[in-house]
C-alpha cells in the first residue's frame, strides 16, 4: 500500500482549535492536528486500497502504538513503518524547539483514522490548520531561541568584536566601502554589466573566513558553486549584487546580515557573528 506521509515541507492554515478543546498552547494545537491531519490522510490510503475492515485499522495502530509508546501481521508492520517514520519527523521538529504530545498526536490519529469514510474536503482543512499551527510554532521557537540569545554575552562580545574588525579593515583599506543596511565591501574587479537581480542564479567561487582568519567553507577544490541569491544570506545576496561577471571582492558581513542572532545550525558561526567572505561572480544565468 503506498501510504502518503508528509514531508517536513509541508507545514499549515485554517481555524485554530482542538479535539478535545483543552489546547493552551500552540504546540498542544499542533500535537493533535498533527494527528488529526496524518490519520485522516492514511485513514484515505487504506480507503483507496480497500482495507475496510475495522481488524485491519486495529492490527496497523498495533504498529503505530508500539512505535510510539506484537504481532507480525502486514498491517501491523505498516503502522509500525508509519510511525518509524512520523517518529523521525518528530524529532526534528523537536530539534526545532518545537515540543510536541505523542500522546496528543496518537489519541487524534486514533480519532481520525477509524472514521468509517474519509471526507475529503476536512482532509484538505485539516492540512491547512496543520501548516498554520506548525508555522506559528516554528516562528514562537525561533522568536524564543533569538530572543535568549541575543542577550547573552557572547552575543554581545561578537557584534562589539566585529564592529572593531570593520574600523580596521576600512583603515587599512581605503577604498571600502559600507551600504546603508551595514555590509562593508572592498572591490577589486567590478567586472562586466549588468550586475545580477535579487532573485539571480549565479555561478560564484568564494572562500568564508571569521575574522580571525580561520576558513569556514570555501569552492577552493570542489569547483565554483551554483546557487539561487534568494538562497543565501542577506549580506552575501546584497554583496554578489554589487558585481558583474567576472567581479570579485571582499565582503564583511555583519552578524545581522549574515546568521543572526541565532547562529547557523551547527554552531560553527556564533550567535550575530561578523562573517568574511572573498568572493568571484563567474556566471549570471
Amino acid at each position: 500500500m503506498g501510504v502518503a506521509v508528509l514531508g517536513m515541507a509541508a507545514a499549515f492554515t485554517a481555524c485554530d482549535k482542538c479535539a478535545d478543546n483543552s489546547c493552551k498552547t500552540v504546540n498542544d494545537s499542533l500535537s493533535t492536528a498533527y494527528g488529526e491531519y496524518v490519520g485522516s490522510m492514511i485513514n484515505a490510503d487504506f480507503m483507496r486500497f480497500d482495507n475496510h475492515e475495522k481488524s485491519d485499522k486495529e492490527a496497523f495502530l498495533r504498529g503505530m502504538q508500539i512505535v510510539f509508546g506484537a504481532d507480525d501481521s502486514k498491517n501491523t508492520q505498516m503502522g509500525m513503518q508509519v510511525a518509524l517514520q512520523l517518529s523521525g519527523e518528530l524529532a526534528q521538529m523537536k530539534q526545532q524547539g518545537i515540543d510536541v504530545d505523542r500522546v496528543a498526536v496518537m489519541n487524534a490519529f486514533k480519532a481520525a483514522f477509524l472514521n468509517d469514510s474519509v471526507d475529503y474536503g476536512q482532509l484538505s482543512v485539516a492540512s491547512d490548520h496543520f501548516r498554520m499551527l506548525y508555522q506559528r510554532a516554528v516562528e514562537e521557537a525561533q522568536a524564543a531561541k533569538a530572543a535568549e540569545l541575543a542577550g547573552t554575552g557572547d552575543s554581545d562580545s561578537n557584534v562589539k568584536e566585529g564592529q572593531e574588525f570593520v574600523e580596521k579593515f576600512k583603515a587599512e583599506n581605503p577604498g571600502a566601502m559600507t551600504t546603508n543596511t551595514g555590509l562593508t565591501y572592498l572591490v577589486e574587479v567590478e567586472g562586466e554589466a549588468p550586475t545580477p537581480a535579487e532573485d539571480a542564479t549565479v555561478v560564484v567561487n568564494y572562500t568564508g573566513k571569521h575574522i580571525n582568519g580561520e576558513v569556514f567553507d570555501s569552492t577552493d577544490g570542489r569547483g565554483p558553486a551554483t546557487f539561487n541569491l534568494q538562497g543565501v544570506v542577506p549580506g552575501f545576496r546584497e554583496g554578489l549584487m554589487l558585481l558583474g561577471k567576472g567581479g570579485k571582492a571582499t565582503l564583511v558581513i555583519p552578524g545581522s546580515l549574515a546568521y543572526g542572532a541565532n547562529g547557523s545550525h551547527d554552531g560553527s558561526i556564533k550567535p550575530n557573528e561578523t562573517l568574511i567572505f572573498d568572493v568571484e561572480l563567474l556566471e549570471i544565468q
